[in-house]
């Protein structure tokens, strides 16, 4: 039976260490303190686990994992025997005898169709992100990029997804407004593995002054590279937030943003970018969520009322605030404004990352320090089955909960349904899994409303649609103990 693999990048650390997703933390033999005065939610200790779900509908899976130490060495295998149709399994790094301290890139295989996730929490500061099955190309986008630019700085990891050679990339970053690159530098990545760029921290990006905010692109000539991308806020503790990298063929003229929010535990941002040469011209629909209690919204509304031009190889950011003297202006959202985007694009194609993030008190937001992201779904990403390796209910002393939202991208009313099997593989009987969504609306589950649902209970979860449907999943500590962090469903039609 042929194998089936997803590229994930992972971490852990020593106690002592500095450390994010794909970089290789600081030992007892150097000093942290270089790092930590910049770093805020990435710092101290960081450890990953890895939620691997079988999508195969009646058969086990036989999954197995290969990482690859970013200091070089043969590949170490940890295998995940005999998972249950529609179950889980979890990796965690830390607790893996065979693991050295260290950080990793992982080539998951299995003998059915899987779906993989990573979490990496930062236990010293309470930073966590989660980033989904990461694609590999020859040319990747990493739509949100910046150094030092209102405290935010990037490290990308870039992953090399061929175990029998070295790959040769070119990583350039370009600063919004302008389609010349500020810097190119090229990166040699052993098999298999990882090398992570700081734009903080890498000599190669010592001239883009600090304030910067653009996009990178990785291109390699012959062999699919993964990337990986983290951005780090230093004046807020826990605040840290990934996304992925995405094929430049997987740019689009329409994207899908299942959440977005004014001033209601939070404020996001949606960044988008023209990858290509020509001007595009951006409009931004926001439809409210219907059936979610006290709500300042109804209706649609477009974001200034008009379009924004981005420029090729540039970006610009529509904030669902109201700032006026932002480019892109006010959104002309009332705030406690919850629900989905749609982003247009004319003349071109374009990504987008949105960041959701609650980092300032307001009448409507607690300020509780997290940030979390996730990247604008194409057309061609919608499923009418979407699997969802994680789902937690007030699990641990954290208090981590999932909110899971699904947008119908189709142009009829959506029945959208959600099954739930606990860490056992055990479906979990709740009532309440079913909705009806409209065209660009967004449906909501969230674990602790719905009756029945177990607490500290965690496992995944699949949805199934009668319309394509895009899903994101927010998975925020109900004490604030911890960022939050948000993951994309994956297609598994």
């Amino acid at each position: 039976i042929m194998m089936k693999k997803v590229v994930v990048l992972a971490s852990m650390a020593t106690v002592a260490a500095v450390l994010v997703a794909g970089v290789a933390g600081f030992g007892a033999n150097n000093t942290p303190a270089v790092y930590a005065s910049r770093l805020a939610g990435i710092q101290g200790a960081g450890g990953s686990g890895i939620q691997i779900q079988n999508l195969d509908a009646s058969q086990d899976a036989q999954i197995v994992a290969d990482f690859y130490n970013q200091k070089g060495s043969a590949a170490v295998t940890i295998n995940r025997p005999n998972v249950a149709a529609g179950s889980a399994a979890n990796i965690y790094l830390p607790t893996e005898t065979s693991l050295t301290n260290g950080a990793y890139a992982a080539i998951i295989s299995a003998d059915r169709q899987i779906a993989a996730i990573a979490r990496t929490d930062w236990s010293t500061s309470g930073g966590a992100a989660i980033y989904s099955n990461v694609i590999p190309g020859n040319e990747i986008s990493v739509p949100l990029a910046a150094k030092g630019y209102s405290g935010q700085t990037t490290l990308a990891s870039i992953q090399n997804t061929d175990t029998g050679q070295q790959a040769t990339v070119t990583v350039e970053f370009f600063k919004a407004g302008s389609a010349t690159a500020l810097v190119s530098t090229q990166k040699n990545i052993g098999p298999g593995t990882s090398v992570t760029v700081d734009l903080g921290k890498d000599a190669a990006f010592s001239s883009v002054p600090a304030g910067t905010l653009g996009a990178l692109v990785v291109k390699s000539a012959t062999i699919p590279v993964g990337v990986q991308a983290f951005m780090d806020i230093e004046n807020i503790t826990k605040a840290v937030y990934a996304y992925e990298g995405v094929p430049a063929e997987q740019a689009a003229a329409t994207l899908y943003a299942p959440l977005f929010r004014n001033d209601f535990y939070g404020t996001s941002g949606i960044s988008v970018v023209n990858p290509g040469t020509s001007p595009v011209q951006v409009t931004v629909t926001y439809v409210a969520s219907a059936g979610i209690p006290g709500l300042g919204c109804t209706g649609q509304t477009v974001h200034g009322g008009k379009a924004f031009t981005i420029d090729a190889k540039s970006s610009a950011v529509f904030y669902q605030g109201n700032i006026a003297a932002l480019p892109t202006g006010a959104s002309g959202l009332a705030p406690k404004c919850v629900g989905a985007a749609k982003i247009e694009a004319t003349g071109g194609n374009i990504l987008a990352i949105v960041n959701d993030a609650d980092l300032g008190k307001t009448a409507n937001s607690p300020g509780a320090g997290t940030s979390a992201a996730y990247n604008a779904f194409s057309a061609a990403a919608g499923a009418k089955k979407v699997a969802l390796p994680l789902f937690r209910n007030k699990h641990t002393n954290l208090d981590l909960s999932t909110g899971i939202q699904a947008m119908n991208i189709g142009d009829a009313p959506a029945n959208v349904s959600i099954e739930f099997k606990n860490s056992s593989g055990q479906l979990i009987s709740v009532t309440g899994t079913s909705q009806t969504v409209a065209p660009l609306a967004s449906g909501n589950w969230f674990p602790p409303l719905i009756a029945g649902m177990p607490t500290n209970v965690y496992g995944s979860a699949s949805i199934t649609s009668d319309q394509p449907v895009v899903v994101i999943v927010n998975d925020a500590s109900g004490n604030g103990k911890v960022d939050a962090a948000i993951y994309s469903g994956i297609k598994a039609d």
